[in-house]
């Protein structure tokens, strides 16, 4: 099964992901019947559609997921577009959304809303899909369908754990200590001593930019995990402050960081 078997798209949340998925499926199917759906609209249409993307906050799908098994008996498959996995991933089996292919693509960007959105927004970025719970039929389908957004499809045999571990480390890590670093800078230099700052801080604080509106959700459904590497962190940033003056230290610090790719 395959993405010619979608005859109509119902795409929940019409933000950044929502209305760059629109566009991406448009941009390969220009006379697609698209419905596009907040999180407060009637859900009646959905009743009709071939496919179902959740492109809302991760607390929003959350609320919405119970309400979806007697809804989208038409469907093909549903899938998300949620940073964390583990508690979507739950409830949807709890729920008995069978057609469910929980997903999450490595894209976005501080900037929210439709205003921001792209049809490219996913080319050749990756795009996780858990398959664990989810009827071969329906995996088939929702791959089939990332992929002609112009994503890389990640299968994942998970059912939530692995991913949210992996995507603490790469992308929640960072946006916490940017943010937390764009804050510490800003109270101890002010307005006027930023205003002096080369493109080094621009780059290492960039992702300090997002709307806390988007990421509350996401800290909190994956806290568990990201918690232990922000105390690891803050562990090494100690031992840091202690060694300042050592050369060896710092060497060492260097080098383990070295012993990855900058630009991976």
């Amino acid at each position: 099964m395959g993405i010619r078997v979608i005859d109509r798209l119902a795409i929940i949340g019409d933000g950044l992901i929502g209305r760059s998925v629109q566009m991406a499926w448009r941009r390969r199917h220009p006379d697609a019947e698209v419905v596009a759906l907040d999180r407060d609209d009637d859900l009646a249409p959905l009743a009709s559609a071939g496919a179902v993307v959740l492109a809302a906050p991760v607390d929003a799908i959350l609320a919405i997921l119970p309400r979806l098994p007697a809804l989208t008996s038409h469907a093909h498959f549903v899938t998300d577009t949620g940073s964390t996995k583990h508690a979507i991933v739950e409830l949807a089996f709890e729920v008995g959304l069978s057609r469910f292919v929980a997903g999450h693509p490595m894209a976005g960007g501080t900037s929210t809303g439709p205003a921001a959105a792209r049809a490219d927004l996913f080319d050749d970025r990756t795009w996780f899909l858990l398959t664990g719970h989810a009827r071969a039929a329906a995996r088939e389908a929702a791959a089939a369908f990332v992929a002609d957004l112009g994503a890389r499809v990640v299968a994942l045999e998970d059912d939530g754990h692995a991913h949210d571990r992996l995507v603490a480390a790469i992308s929640h890590l960072p946006q916490v200590v940017a943010t937390a670093l764009r804050a510490r800078v800003g109270e101890t230099v002010g307005a006027e001593g930023l205003r002096h700052a080369g493109a080094g801080l621009r780059d290492s604080t960039r992702l300090s930019a997002s709307q806390a509106s988007m990421w509350a959700p996401i800290l909190r459904t994956n806290a568990r995990v990201l918690s232990p590497m922000l105390r690891a962190l803050s562990a090494d940033l100690e031992r840091i402050a202690e060694d300042l003056d050592d050369r060896t230290a710092i060497e060492r610090l260097f080098s383990r960081a070295h012993r990855f790719p900058v630009d991976p």
